[in-house]
This record gives C-alpha cells, structure tokens and sequence, in this order.
C-alpha cells in the first residue's frame, strides 16, 4: 500500500515544479523592460571610463544659504537706526525690489548748500555698515523743491546732484564699499512727493534717498568683504572734497 502512497506524492511533486517553471518562464523583452525600470529607480548607471575626481556637494551650502530678501534689508536698516526712525528724522518705506531711506534737508543740508551736516555724518556711519553687509547696489538720489536756487548753484538740478554726490563721497571715504555698487542722481524738483504747494510740502520733498536694490540673482546673498587697505584698484578721493 505505501508504494501507491508514494507514487501519489512523486506525482504530485512533479506537477509542482512543473507549475513552477512555467511560472518562471519570461519573455526576453518584458525582461528588459522591467530591469531597465529598476536600473532608472535604483540609480544603476552604466560604467564609464573617467578621468575626473569626483566633487562632492556642499550640502550645507545648499541647503542653508539664505536667500536675499527686501525683509532681510529691512530689519538690518530698522536695526541699525532705530532711534532715527523713532525722531522721524529718516523715514523708510519697503518695495517688492527696493527699500527707500528718506532723510530730510533739516538733519543732512544747509538750505542751498551740499556740504553734509555732522548729525547726518553720524546717520550715514550707521547707514554704511548695512550696506557693507548686504548685495546689491545702491541708489542716492537727491531733491529739491521748485524754489529757484541763488549763489552757488545755478539750478535745482545743480544742487540736487550735488548733495547725492556728497552722500556717495563720505559713503565712500572709508573704502569698506565697492564703488560700482553706489550711483548718485540728482532729480531737481522733478519727483516731487507732494505738490510745492505750501512751505510743509515743500519741505517734504526736499530730501535725500538711500535706495536699496535687490539685486538680479537674489539667492546670492555673499558679500565679499574688502581688506583693511579697501580697494587696491579704487582711485582715493581728495581729503578736501570729503565733506
């Protein structure tokens, strides 16, 4: 009797591997496609012949490099004349792709002259540091009312382009800032903020502004620091014509 039990259990064994194999049977072109699946989702790359050593990748620097902000400007000018914003002798206002510093003729000139007073000396001190330490350029424009000038300067336009002038001088008399980075522009009375109307407005608009720029690649935020000497290749200003 056992030896019909066993020939029952071979039976049964071949059926099983005989199933299995023809599990196992694959179609050479399926079987391409899927190892070339897995190849692209496990990263299996072809070996190649290279002569190059391979870099690694900064990841810190990847990932943790801020990125510049109009916010990041902000909160390093708010910072950094606080107690000016508070006098309201400066005023600030934020753009998509600019932050504007706004300071009056009464803390920075004599009326119809360009020489900088010393409290306006102590305001760009402050100013200086933050654009040591953020990109991009910067823009000084000054303003005048449309009040005919008399004496030294033969129009609003002469005068106002002298101030500007003055503020990117003593920005500069330190040699901490690139030159290319700052611009002087005088406006005249051609920007007014308000009508010249009446003698508040017109003293609102005669001004001076610090513009700040983002600039084009914002997620550089690197600012590369000048040595103690400044800039090697920058021709130094005459001690006189700093006022």
């Amino acid at each position: 009797m056992w030896m019909v039990t066993f020939g029952d259990l071979m039976s049964l064994l071949l059926c099983f591997f005989v199933l299995l194999l023809s599990f196992s049977t694959m179609d050479p072109q399926q079987f391409k496609e899927v190892s070339g699946s897995l190849e692209r989702a496990f990263g299996v790359q072809k070996s190649e012949i290279t002569f190059d050593i391979p870099k690694g990748i900064d990841i810190v620097s990847r990932d943790f490099n801020p990125t510049f902000t109009i916010d990041i400007v902000l909160e390093k000018i708010k910072s950094a004349i606080k107690l000016e914003l508070i006098k309201g002798e400066i005023e600030i206002e934020a753009l998509k792709d600019r932050v504007i510093l706004r300071m009056n003729d009464e803390v920075t000139f004599d009326p119809g002259d360009a020489t900088l007073k010393e409290k306006s000396k102590r305001m760009l001190d402050k100013i200086r540091g933050v654009i040591e330490t953020v990109p991009g350029e910067v823009l000084i424009g000054g303003h005048t009312d449309n009040i005919p000038t008399h004496g030294k300067y033969p129009s609003n336009w002469h005068l106002s382009a002298a101030r500007a002038a003055s503020v990117v001088v003593y920005l500069l008399k330190k040699n901490s800032i690139a030159p290319e980075r700052l611009a002087a522009v005088g406006y005249g009375s051609s920007h007014p903020r308000v009508p010249n109307d009446t003698p508040e407005h017109r003293k609102m608009n005669r001004r001076v502004e610090i513009i700040f720029m983002q600039p084009p690649e914002p997620d550089n935020f690197d600012v590369k620091p000048l040595n103690q000497k400044g800039l090697l290749e920058q021709e130094l200003f005459p001690q006189d014509a700093i006022q």
